[in-house]
């Protein structure tokens, strides 16, 4: 499967999950680990015909049976290497999540799915622990399963009709659905395996149209549901969402574009709406055109782009992505009572960072990413202007969503500036 495609149709699941071949368990984590080469992965296996049950450590290409006192009844259980301590710095945090997004688009290229649950794998920390005299810690369980829902489906109800108000900048339809292609099974797109191990030849970013950006947005935060028209109970109960996972349906990211000099756009600061107008209802019609629908919104014109070099000893050309987390997001509801929500908002800007890595490999670009050291500093607040990408989000959602069916699109708690990524020329 192509990395689009993975992208398309990524969904949590609960089915039981199949024996796994020992190539094939090989193969998850080859590809997983390289979204963090320097970590060890754990991984927890069922009794198979080529393997016995156990937790085994990934490494050099290799598994390693840490101890068989402990098994899982899925296909195959994944935790990154992380060691406790008082406060784990944010890139320990992007890591796990760039892992887990790896793993999510992998197995989902093979036919299964993941699951990701709130509650920590207790037992598997102190056999781990215990064997190796170490201090690891894993937040939540995450399991390879059986798909257990149903396949992609194209939206076919009349799609909307609006007129895109000023400040709206309408992006591009990705490339997997133009013409219907992923619906039509003739859709080729960049292999998965091909974007992970960055195998795609190099080129100049394209800075004269919106198409590049426009895929890179979907892949990192945008929607994958095409038949559920705004109703997010349904979205839930047939397993479509974002293109990348979210702790109890929170989506906890929220990506801003510093644009310096881009197609035609004014110069200033953006942030993408992943839901569009419709909200979740994947079309609609402009001007008599029937389009994806998700947009960016201009909500500044300061952009800062040289206060940002300074701060951040980086230089980016023409745009850059910031990465928003809100922490408060992932309560909503009586989740908050169910759900471990320490550090996942920062785990699922690493999930989204995958995405734009991988879409970015794929579109043989160039990039670099920064992850702040200190992210809470409130020096940030100006620097990036946050306070008015605030305020533009939560009027946005107030405008343009069926509140009573998508509270989790306003913002609950104030924006953390994450990651910082960009192309290089």
């Amino acid at each position: 499967m192509s990395l689009q495609e993975c992208l398309a149709s990524r969904k949590d699941c609960s089915g039981e999950g199949r024996t796994l071949s020992k190539g094939e368990i090989l193969n998850i984590c080859k590809s997983t680990n390289q979204a963090a080469p320097s970590k060890s992965l754990f991984v927890v296996l069922p009794d198979g015909e080529e393997s016995s049950g156990g937790i085994y450590s990934y490494k050099d290409e290799d598994l390693t049976l840490i101890t068989g006192k402990e098994k899982t009844q899925y296909s195959m259980e994944l935790y990154p290497e992380l060691i406790w301590k008082e406060s784990i710095a944010l890139n320990e945090l992007i890591d796990v999540g760039l892992i887990w997004q790896y793993l999510s688009l992998k197995v989902e290229s093979m036919g299964l799915g993941v699951s990701q649950r709130a509650r920590a794998p207790k037992k598997y920390n102190k056999l781990i622990n215990t064997e190796l005299n170490q201090n690891h810690v894993f937040f939540y369980s995450v399991a390879v399963r059986e798909r257990d829902r149903r396949e992609l489906v194209e939206d076919t109800s009349k799609p909307i009709q609006k007129e895109v108000e000023e400040g709206t900048v309408l992006l591009d339809t990705p490339s997997c659905y133009k013409d219907r292609l992923i619906y039509k099974n003739r859709y080729e797109g960049v292999p998965l395996d091909t974007a992970i191990f960055n195998q795609t030849d190099k080129k100049t970013p394209n800075y004269t149209n919106l198409h590049e950006i426009s895929q890179l947005l979907w892949a990192c935060q945008g929607e994958n549901d095409h038949a559920t028209h705004g109703n997010r109970d349904a979205l839930e109960k047939n397993g479509y969402g974002r293109v990348h996972a979210s702790g109890c349906a929170g989506y906890a990211v929220y990506p801003i574009v510093i644009v310096e000099d881009l197609a035609n756009l004014p110069k200033g600061s953006y942030i993408y709406n992943p839901v569009g107008y419709s909200a979740l209802n994947r079309w609609t019609s402009v001007n008599e055109k029937i389009t994806y629908d998700h947009f960016l919104q201009y909500y500044t014109s300061d952009s800062s782009k040289g206060e940002i070099e300074k701060e951040l000893g980086i230089n980016f050309s023409n745009y850059a992505i910031l990465l928003c987390i809100d922490r408060k997001k992932p309560c909503a509801g009586f989740m908050h009572k169910v759900m471990n929500l320490k550090y996942w908002a920062e785990i699922e800007a690493g999930m989204a960072l995958a995405g734009l890595q991988l879409q970015a490999n794929a579109l043989g670009l160039n990039w670099q990413k920064t992850v702040l050291s200190n992210p809470d500093d409130s020096k940030y607040r100006n620097l990036f202007n946050l306070d008015s990408a605030e305020q533009s989000i939560n009027y946005l959602a107030s405008k343009l969503v069926n509140l009573a069916k998508n509270e989790r699109l306003s913002l609950k708690g104030n924006l953390v500036p994450t990651v910082l990524f960009f192309p290089q020329n």
